[in-house]
């Protein structure tokens, strides 16, 4: 994590967005959340997809009731006027303000959305809204960082076109060993988990990274429903139902023994790993 946030600040002198590219639960957007609340910036993360639209990140004109001016009808009756107004979107209020926005999954955006960001991540460092006839220039505090996950994650992820990929600075993420994950699940969790439980840390660890090798790295089963990915995230959803059924109290108001641990690990490994797989020989593999 940390040569994770070297890479990012040594590209953060360049006046380009930074693209971060890497796997699922690397911790992109968690790197880029911690750094803007160091640093005392507003981070306005918008998520990406297939059915993105321009009108989404900079706004469009909503229709509204005008209050001053009024129509009559037939019967004497006022009516208020209808009309529309512009209202900026979220990517360009975020600009407006300064803040720094992170667009996650920009790899399944369409490329209208990507064509109509080229002017702000250029040289020109603006955006034109033609419907009000208006061009907003990006303030000195305002920053974009991109994040996406590799074209073979799945999900319609496609390459990005090399004129695009030229506007940013490219910074990769790397994978975590299985001792980053182990010191992170043990510092996340250890005090608010069952004091029977903090021994199944690592062996729970140690699972998910066998089940990686097994089913990603080897194909060994689970080819339905591929391609997987197992990772940080698992992991915080499972220590997360057991934080619950498994809570650090007073032994002696609380008695919990091998029998019950089990049970209660066995159950939270089939809610977040076991139904995911899509038929039974999987599941009992």
């Amino acid at each position: 994590t940390l040569t994770n946030m070297y890479r990012i600040l040594r590209a953060m002198p360049l006046r380009r967005p930074i693209l971060l590219e890497g796997p699922p639960g690397v911790g992109k957007t968690s790197i880029i959340t911690n750094l803007a609340k160091i640093t005392g910036h507003k981070l306005v993360r918008i998520n990406l997809s297939e059915q993105s639209e321009l009108s989404d990140l900079l706004g469009t004109d909503i229709p509204t009731s005008n209050t001053e001016d009024s129509d009559v009808d037939a019967e004497g009756v006022k009516k208020k006027k209808g009309k529309f107004v512009w209202n900026d979107g979220v990517f360009l209020a975020a600009m407006r303000r300064g803040d720094w926005v992170l667009l996650d999954e920009l790899n399944l955006a369409p490329q209208s959305v990507l064509e109509g960001l080229n002017a702000c991540f250029d040289h020109r460092g603006e955006v034109f809204i033609p419907e009000i006839g208006q061009t907003v220039k990006c303030p000195p505090s305002f920053r974009v960082f991109c994040a996406q996950n590799p074209m073979g994650s799945g999900g319609g992820r496609k390459g990005l076109p090399q004129s695009f990929l030229s506007r940013l600075a490219r910074v990769y993420v790397d994978s975590m060993t299985e001792a980053d994950v182990l010191e992170i699940v043990q510092e996340t969790f250890s005090a608010t988990l069952h004091p029977l439980l903090r021994a199944y840390i690592p062996l729970l660890v140690r699972f998910m990274y066998q089940l990686q090798e097994d089913i990603v790295l080897k194909g060994k089963f689970g080819h339905n429903g591929s391609p997987w990915e197992f990772n940080l995230r698992d992991l915080y959803r499972l220590f997360q139902i057991l934080q619950v059924r498994c809570p650090n109290m007073n032994s002696d108001t609380y008695l919990m023994n091998d029998e019950m641990l089990q049970r209660h690990v066995g159950e939270a490994v089939y809610l977040v790993f076991m139904c995911r797989m899509r038929t039974a020989g999987d599941r009992d593999q």
